[in-house]
């Protein structure tokens, strides 16, 4: 009993946005607020931002096709969950520099929900 509520506890302690989202809704996020300047499949168009397919794993501001600006290539960000959601919370913060004009998903469930779904449409 004594493990469980560790546990519990434990989880509670983590950000929200470090706990599993739901894909579905991320991607009424994805859509509501990443859509106009991203695209996701592969051999999408680069547009005001770069095209996130593969962009689990990789570099930061390694996409081919997009000039990513000097901060984001400098910045050593490899994107996974944590990474995707620090910059996606807080871009300017994150990168000072960045090209990003986006101000963040502020809400901690809705930027679980969107790394969940980034992660599912970007394999």
């Amino acid at each position: 009993m004594g493990t469980i509520v560790a546990i519990s506890l434990g989880l509670a302690a983590l950000p929200a946005w470090a706990q599993s989202g739901e894909a579905s809704r991320g991607q009424r996020v994805f859509n509501q607020q990443c859509r106009a300047c991203h695209t996701l499949d592969k051999g999408g168009a680069q547009t005001a931002g770069p095209n996130l397919h593969g962009v689990f794993g990789r570099k930061a501001g390694t996409g081919e096709g997009y000039a990513s600006s000097d901060a984001m290539k400098a910045s050593g960000i490899v994107w996974d969950d944590t990474t995707m959601a620090e910059y996606n919370r807080d871009p300017k913060g994150k990168v000072p520099g960045t090209k990003m004009v986006f101000n963040g998903v502020k809400q901690a469930g809705q930027l679980a929900d969107l790394v969940a779904y980034l992660k599912e449409a970007t394999k």
